[in-house]
């Protein structure tokens, strides 16, 4: 009795001992360090006031980290950047002297130290070792803005030049950048099949330059009106008005040359409102040199008219 006890504790020992090396080797397993990439953006700052910032040659650090799963999972979900601090790198030399930042190109070493991360997290490398920056003379400079159409506006109307809201904008930019702009304008305006006036506010077209404009966006007034063409009229009858029955007209027809709308010109009925008269009242018999009197639609205009006198003979 005393026997199968005694086995049955050395067997149950020896059950623990096995869950234990299982336990210890699973733990053992799951806190094998690991490798992997991280991405860092890079971030610049203390740029001098009269300086800018152009063509970085990186905009994110590859870092190669080793860890356990835990602290990687962990960095993963970090907001980590890597910040270039022009003035602790640039303002000063190893001996501590102050040194004036001027527009150049630079090339800045990247430290490890400036790699804020969890404790428990090593480092192993660090791609590139260099960030090359250039800088530039900063730039302020007024611009009047132009506004592009694109599109074609319903027929017989026509768009004029647009009106802008504020008229000019301010660039700040690069010296060569902001030199080499010799024009600004907007992006362009759609007129497809437009028949009225409308405003709208739209974005300064800056063509991805490294430039910043104020305002970024202006109001823009796009006045349409109809368009204006010039027609001739030929063989327009003159009518007497107030006859007796023994009047006549020499010539009996007149051209004319009208500007209006390119719409109403064009339509069928427009020669139909167009009356040419000369009143006889009261006239004896006799021969008269007249005028003719012209009415039309007040939306056209008369440029011109063949014969311009007639001549009236009453018997």
């Amino acid at each position: 009795m005393h026997r199968t006890l005694k086995t049955g504790r050395i067997f149950y020992t020896f059950f623990c001992v096995l869950i234990i090396i299982g336990l210890v080797m699973t733990m053992a397993c799951h806190s094998k360090p690991e490798e992997t990439d991280l991405l860092l953006p890079v971030e610049f700052s203390s740029i001098p006031r009269n300086l800018i910032l152009t063509s970085p040659s990186v905009e994110k650090l590859e870092v190669r980290v080793r860890s356990t799963p835990k602290h990687i999972e962990l960095i993963k979900g970090m907001d980590i950047k890597y910040v270039v601090d022009l003035y602790s790198d640039l303002a000063s030399d190893p001996a501590g002297e102050k040194v004036r930042i001027d527009p150049r190109i630079y090339f800045i070493p990247v430290l490890k130290k400036r790699i804020f991360i969890p404790s428990g997290v090593e480092i192993l490398s660090v791609k590139p070792s260099y960030i090359r920056i250039s800088l530039e003379k900063k730039m302020v400079k007024s611009f009047s803005v132009s506004v592009p159409y694109t599109g074609a506006e319903a027929p017989g109307y026509v768009a004029l030049s647009a009106r802008i809201e504020p008229p000019a904008v301010t660039l700040t930019g690069p010296q060569s950048i902001i030199e080499s702009i010799k024009s600004l304008k907007t992006k362009p305006v759609d007129l497809t099949n437009a028949r009225e006036s409308f405003k709208k506010k739209i974005p300064v077209d800056l063509k991805e330059l490294n430039t910043e404009s104020d305002p970024s966006i202006v109001t823009v007034f796009i006045p349409l009106e109809k368009k204006q063409m010039t027609k001739v009229f030929d063989d327009i009858p003159v009518e007497l008005k107030n006859t007796r029955g023994k009047e006549s007209v020499i010539p009996s027809k007149i051209s004319l040359t009208i500007k209006g709308g390119h719409d109403m010109l064009n339509r069928r009925e427009a020669r139909e409102k167009i009356k040419v008269t000369i009143d006889v009242k009261g006239l004896k018999p006799g021969v008269y040199v007249r005028n003719a009197v012209i009415d039309m639609p007040l939306e056209l205009i008369m440029i011109s008219a063949r014969p311009e006198i007639f001549t009236v003979k009453v018997e």
